[in-house]
C-alpha cells in the first residue's frame, strides 16, 4: 500500500550537510536542472544564512535500500531546493564572494564584504562558524512510491512556474523516461546550437517522439502543442498505449543519420522549431533511400534560397516565389501546429527533390 511520511532532518547544520555532499543525489531525474541561479541570488542567500534569517524549506527524498543500486550509493535525493544546497556548496568551495556591500546585522564593525568563505576564517573566524553552525530547515521525505516523490515535486514547484518540459518530465513513466534518454543522443548534446539550461533537449526529444506517436497510432501528423504531449506521457504511464521501444528505435534511427549531418553545435541548429522538420525529411529520405540529397549543403543552400526570395519580397513581391515565402512565415509562426509542420516538410522535400 502507497505511504508518504515526512519529519526533520535531525543534525542538519550546514557543516555536516557539505561533509555528507557525496551521500547527496542532486539530480533525480523529477529535479529541474540546477545552475539556473544568479550570482546576486546566491550571494542574498549566503547574506540571508549569515544574518539568520529564515529561508525556505529543503527536501530529500530518503532513499530505501531497495532504491540503491551497486552504481547508486546515495542516501538522499533532493525533491525540492537544489539551487539552494548547491549555492551553499559553491560558497564553501569558494567559487564566489560575499556580496560587496554585504552587512552584518549583529555588527556593524564586520567588514566582511567580498571575501569568500576561506578568508573568512582568517578574518572573522567566528562569522565562519555561525556559517558553518546554521541549520538547514530539511525535511526527509519516506516513501518506496517514486510517484507520490514527482507528486510532492509538482506540488512544491506550483509557485515557481516550471516550463512545460520541467512539468511533463515530473509526470514520470515510461514515456518521459524515454524522452529523456533520447535527449541525451549525440545530435542534442553536441550537434544543436541551443543550449539545455531548462531540458530544451527534451522539448523538442518529446516533440519528435510524438511526431511517431502520431503517426503510429493516428496515421497522421497533429499538432505538437503541450497539452498532446502532456496526453502521451500520462497514457504512457496509466498503460493505455504500448510499442514505445518501437517509436524509440524508429526515433533513434533518423537521429543517428542527422547525426551525421550536421557539425558540432551547428548553425543551423539553433531554433527548436527546425528539429522536427529536418527530423521528418530525413526520415522520407531513408524511406526513399535518398538520404546523400539530405546534406548540410543542400540545406545552406535552401535556406540562402529563402533569403533571398525574402530579399525580393521586399522590393517587389509579385516576383517572388510564394511557397518559399509561407516557409519562412511559417518558421516563425505556429511552428507545432500540423498544417505548418507538413507544409514546410513538404516544401523542403520538393526543393531537395526527395
Amino acid at each position: 500500500m502507497p505511504y508518504i511520511k515526512t519529519y526533520p532532518l535531525p543534525n542538519s547544520a550546514i557543516l555536516r550537510i557539505n561533509s555528507e555532499r557525496e551521500n547527496i543525489n542532486v539530480q533525480p531525474w523529477y529535479q529541474r536542472r540546477g545552475e539556473v541561479w544568479t550570482l546576486e541570488k546566491r550571494q542574498l542567500l549566503i547574506d540571508s544564512i549569515l544574518n539568520d534569517y529564515d529561508i525556505p524549506k529543503l527536501y530529500f527524498h530518503v532513499l530505501s535500500v531497495s532504491q540503491k543500486t551497486k552504481d547508486n550509493h546515495f542516501d538522499y535525493a533532493i525533491i525540492d531546493g537544489r539551487q539552494r544546497l548547491e549555492a551553499i556548496w559553491d560558497f564553501t568551495d569558494d567559487k564566489f564572494p560575499l556580496i560587496e556591500d554585504f552587512v552584518y546585522l549583529l555588527d556593524s564593525e564586520v567588514n566582511a564584504g567580498g571575501l569568500k568563505y576561506s578568508e573568512l576564517s582568517f578574518k572573522y573566524p567566528k562569522l565562519k562558524i555561525r556559517f558553518d553552525s546554521f541549520t538547514l530547515p530539511i525535511v526527509c521525505v519516506d516513501t518506496d512510491d517514486i510517484d507520490l516523490i514527482e507528486d510532492m515535486f509538482s506540488r512544491l514547484n506550483e509557485a515557481v512556474p516550471l516550463n512545460a518540459a520541467e512539468k511533463r518530465n515530473a509526470i514520470g513513466g515510461p514515456m518521459a523516461e524515454c524522452i529523456r534518454e533520447v535527449a541525451k543522443h549525440h545530435f542534442f548534446t553536441n550537434r544543436v546550437k541551443f543550449e539545455d539550461k531548462r531540458y530544451q533537449h527534451r522539448e523538442v526529444s518529446a516533440r519528435i517522439l510524438f511526431i511517431e506517436y502520431s503517426l503510429l497510432f493516428q496515421k497522421k501528423i497533429i499538432d505538437t502543442k503541450k497539452p498532446y504531449l502532456d496526453d502521451m506521457v500520462k497514457k504512457y504511464k496509466s498503460r493505455q498505449v504500448n510499442r514505445l521501444d518501437e517509436i524509440k528505435r524508429i526515433t533513434v534511427h533518423v537521429l543517428n543519420y542527422l547525426d551525421a549531418t550536421f557539425d558540432d553545435k551547428d548553425p543551423l541548429l539553433r531554433a527548436q522549431a527546425v528539429i522536427p522538420i529536418y527530423y521528418l525529411v530525413m526520415k522520407q529520405a531513408i524511406e526513399n533511400q535518398n538520404q546523400s540529397k539530405f546534406n548540410r549543403n543542400s540545406i545552406e543552400s535552401f535556406l540562402r534560397v529563402v533569403s533571398e526570395n525574402r530579399e525580393t519580397a521586399s522590393r517587389d513581391i509579385a516576383n517572388s516565389n510564394f511557397e518559399l515565402l509561407e516557409y519562412d512565415r511559417m518558421t516563425q509562426q505556429g511552428t507545432n501546429d500540423s498544417t505548418s509542420i507538413r507544409e514546410r516538410v513538404r516544401i523542403l522535400t520538393q526543393y531537395l527533390d526527395i
